[in-house]
Formats: C-alpha cells, structure tokens, sequence
C-alpha cells in the first residue's frame, strides 16, 4: 500500500488521513484471518508516513527518501528528522554579467520537475535563481567577486528521487574522505516485458 500522495505538513493531520486510508487494508486483513487464509506480506508507507505504519503489528515498510533526505521534505515534515545524506558538487564555470554567476548545476544535475528553487546552495548566500537550463544554474548574487570560474558549491535537492537517477553512482563521503562508490541501479533500468 502506497500512499505517496498523502503531503500533510501537520503529523496529526497527516495521521488521520492515513489511519483513514488504511481502514480497507486492516478489513482485507481481518478478513483473510477470519478465512484462515496465509497473510500476504502487506507493505506500507512512503517517506511521510512510514512512521505512523511503523506502529502497526506485522507491517513492513517501504520508504524511500529517509535514506538520502533532501530539502523538499526536510521543509515540508519537521517530525521526520532525518539529515541529508545526498549533496550534489557543482563549479562556478562563468560570471557572465555584473552579480551574476553561472554554475554547471542545469537540469541535467538536478530534476526539474518541480518549481523554483530545485535545490538550496549550501555554501552561497543572498542568491536568487535566475535561470535554470540544461547545462547551467545562473544566480544573482549580491557579492558576485566572491565567487570565481572553479569555486565549488554544494547543492541540496529539493526533490532527490529523480535527481539520484541522473548519475551511474554516488561517491560515499566519509568523515571528510572519499571511501567508495554506490551504483545507481536506477539510472540503468531496462523495460523486461
């Protein structure tokens, strides 16, 4: 049982939608009990809700974005507090104007499906997004001499689930030190049927 779509900010809003949304799967449990039929593993839960499934006996559970967290959710569910494990690296690679800067964080690094802004630059401040495009991020920045062509930035999606399936693998940053690599077994899917 998924249910992606419940978005509640509030946790006892949120709550009762999903305790209310589950009613029919606990009724198809009962039933199949009263049966004596074997119970099916029942799945439940997205990122948002998996806590309040957690609470119920027998439920395995099935969140996703707990694993790399991003900003979108890390705004939106302050009860969830998860740090973000998923920074995306991106250079300054041009100023091409006056408190503008230009950085290779296009929308072929960071999804773009949802509205501005895609992602939080860690270490800029005072920015504003002034345009996003395939290849580039351009900001407007109020102290745009600080940034030169090959500073580093780091970014937080917004949304990290359409993001990760951009890259073949993730580096894992441990205490300050490159350790390894993950593969992104997304980024390669193959229809089978």
């Amino acid at each position: 049982m998924y249910d992606g779509h419940i978005h509640e900010s509030d946790l006892a809003a949120r709550t009762a939608q999903c305790d209310a949304e589950f009613l029919p799967v606990q009724a198809m449990i009962d039933d199949l009990r009263k049966a004596g039929l074997p119970l099916p593993a029942v799945v439940a839960g997205g990122s948002p809700t998996f806590p309040i499934h957690a609470r119920r006996p027998g439920i395995k559970l099935s969140p996703g974005t707990p694993l790399l967290w991003d900003a979108g959710y890390g705004a939106a569910y302050a009860d969830l507090d998860f740090l973000v494990a998923a920074v995306l690296v991106g250079r300054v690679v041009s100023k091409p104007a006056p408190g503008l800067v230009c950085l290779d964080l296009g929308t072929k690094a960071v999804a773009s499906e949802m509205p501005q802004p895609r992602l939080s630059l860690l270490n800029v401040d005072d920015y504003r997004i002034a345009g996003h495009n395939e290849e580039h991020l351009v900001i407007a920045v109020a102290d745009a001499d600080r940034y030169h062509p090959g500073f580093v930035a780091y970014g937080v999606p917004t949304h990290i689930c359409p993001t990760v399936a951009r890259y073949e693998s993730a580096a894992v940053i441990e205490r300050g030190r490159c350790t390894g690599e993950w593969p992104i077994a997304a980024r390669n899917r193959r229809i089978s049927v």
